[in-house]
């Protein structure tokens, strides 16, 4: 089912299912931020859905929290707050990282990758902007979360790039929109 206009970059909200075929593999990344093979196996033969839950909290920001699940049994939550601050975390995929998200102007973003294909209402509007590095194992992403068309309908989409010492991965994720 396609995204509904009335799900943007101000209201991420909603569950969504990653579509394997329609997106790239993440196992090279995977495997470059030292993500153990059996873990990378599970998400590789896994349905993989996202619940995102955006809103203003008690303090006045902006936040979306984040809870993945896999059908392999894998389960992660995560938050995000839209304030471009850096904040420590410890998750039991990804380690002890630090991250910071902002909503930003499509025509702010310099790399080309991050920068293509997205829709109409995200080039007018805005796209979400999340920077996570890894405090143990010197990998960087930056990802781009946005809507584009694929395949015929409106889909979440997130550009992924990934660094690590001289080596440089991008990937492209796109999710079907669930509720």
């Amino acid at each position: 089912m396609a995204v509904p206009l009335t799900t943007n970059a101000q209201n991420f909200s909603g569950t969504y299912t990653m579509n394997k075929t329609l997106g790239d593999s993440s196992d090279e990344m995977l495997k470059m931020q030292n993500i153990g093979w059996i873990v990378r196996k599970v998400i590789a033969n896994s349905a993989v859905t996202t619940t995102l839950k955006q809103y203003t909290d008690d303090k006045g920001l902006q936040k979306i929290d984040l809870e993945q699940l896999s059908t392999g049994g894998m389960k992660t939550d995560e938050e995000r707050f839209l304030d471009w601050e850096w904040r420590d975390t410890t998750d039991k995929v990804w380690g002890k990282v630090k991250g910071r998200a902002r909503l930003i102007k499509v025509d702010t973003i310099t790399d080309p990758y991050l920068k293509e294909g997205w829709s109409q209402d995200c080039l007018e509007g805005e796209v979400l902007e999340n920077e996570i590095e890894s405090l143990t194992e010197g990998w960087k992403v930056l990802q781009i979360w946005g809507f584009a068309e694929v395949d015929g309908k409106r889909r979440q989409v997130r550009r992924v790039r990934c660094n690590k010492d001289k080596k440089e991965l991008k990937i492209r994720l796109v999710y079907d929109w669930q509720a």
